[in-house]
């Protein structure tokens, strides 16, 4: 009896000293690290990145995310307005050197080219509502200027919002997003502005919307603008409309207000756009609010906002059977690039659910 007990209190001392050295040894299996990686390749490549897997998925402006939805070969994951309802995107910017020049100011030429910007606006949107043969004018201008097809540019203007106006609810999604930068750690000063609410009101005039609508036809020539724009970018359709000597009686709607347009190849997205600014190559140009907000103050190109273009319209998208954004962990999606409102979204959304947002490769 003695002899098993003492064999029992062994076993015991065995074990207790097993279960100590376990204890001692064992560590929990590190968390699995959610990342989203990124890649940049501009929206008219992201199609054929996807397909050939080179990235996972895209962020990209219309029409770039309907090419792939509409054949099939990617599925949306989030539309913009899914995760900032009714965000602004496209503005028309100018910088105020070319502002302020005296024979700028004396022809009224920003005010002559948002008031051809607001004509364009207006007829795109009663086009759009009303249909027939202006409806498919616009689908088969859309197409040439974005190469790609009416059934894609059909898509892609059902999730795009056109507008001119910029109101307080409009100035407060400009600061939202100079928020966001902050937060994200992409700024981390507003130089000479107190605070957000004084820097978006020193980068926005809205003075030329008011003047716009007191411009009159012009029968000259009044001055020439160079004007900048985003390649295949439908968010700026109004340009394009406005460029359509056909819809117009032979000119463009830039030349009935007596303006003469000079564009330089398009560029690739909104930051290079700002480029393009500072490096003199523009006087006015259509581009994202956010690069225009992020370059104002990283690289101080002394710009101003005059008018909205348009809300809304960009998508995340994954191929393959990827259907969900956790599909999208540990995996590269392609944007435009660090600067642009869809590179933003994508920061944003990412960081929003957990995820850590890590350039691919590193």
């Amino acid at each position: 009896m003695k002899s098993t007990t003492a064999i029992a209190a062994v076993i015991i001392a065995v074990i207790a000293v097993l279960a100590v050295v376990a204890v001692a040894v064992w560590k929990p299996a590190p968390s699995e690290e959610k990342v989203i990686y990124w890649s940049a390749i501009a929206p008219v490549n992201q199609k054929a990145a996807i397909e050939a897997g080179t990235v996972d998925g895209g962020v990209s402006w219309e029409p770039y995310a309907s090419d792939s939805l509409v054949a099939g070969t990617a599925n949306a994951i989030k539309w913009s307005d899914e995760i900032w309802p009714h965000h602004p995107c496209c503005v028309i910017a100018v910088t105020k050197a070319y502002a302020d020049q005296p024979e700028v100011r004396e022809n009224d030429l920003i005010a002559r080219v948002v008031r051809a910007h607001i004509d364009a606006t207006n007829w795109i949107v009663e086009t759009i509502e009303e249909g027939g043969d202006n409806y498919s004018a616009l689908l088969a201008m859309g197409a040439e200027f974005s190469n790609r097809t009416n059934a894609v540019v059909e898509s892609a203007i059902g999730h795009i919002e056109f507008g001119y106006s910029i109101g307080s609810d409009t100035k407060a999604w400009f600061a939202n997003y100079t928020s966001m930068f902050a937060d994200l750690g992409q700024i981390t000063t507003l130089g000479e502005y107190a605070n957000v609410t004084a820097f978006v009101d020193g980068i926005v005039n809205t003075t030329y919307l008011d003047e716009a609508m007191t411009v009159e036809p012009s029968d000259t020539t009044l001055g020439t603008v160079r004007l900048g724009f985003l390649l295949g970018d439908l968010h700026q359709f109004a340009r394009v409309v406005a460029m359509e000597e056909s819809l117009w009686g032979g000119e463009t709607l830039f030349e009935k207000y007596g303006v003469e347009i000079a564009s330089p190849a398009p560029y690739g997205n909104g930051a290079f756009l700002m480029d393009g600014f500072g490096r003199g190559e523009i006087d006015v140009g259509y581009l994202g609010a956010p690069p225009a907000i992020l370059k104002r103050i990283n690289a101080n190109i002394q710009i101003e906002i005059v008018s909205l273009a348009n809300s809304e319209g960009s998508a995340i998208i994954a191929g393959g059977d990827i259907t969900t954004f956790d599909g999208l962990n540990g995996k590269t999606v392609a944007t435009p690039g660090p600067g642009s409102i869809q590179h933003l979204l994508l920061m944003f959304y990412a960081n929003e659910q957990g995820y850590k947002f890590k350039l691919k490769g590193t």
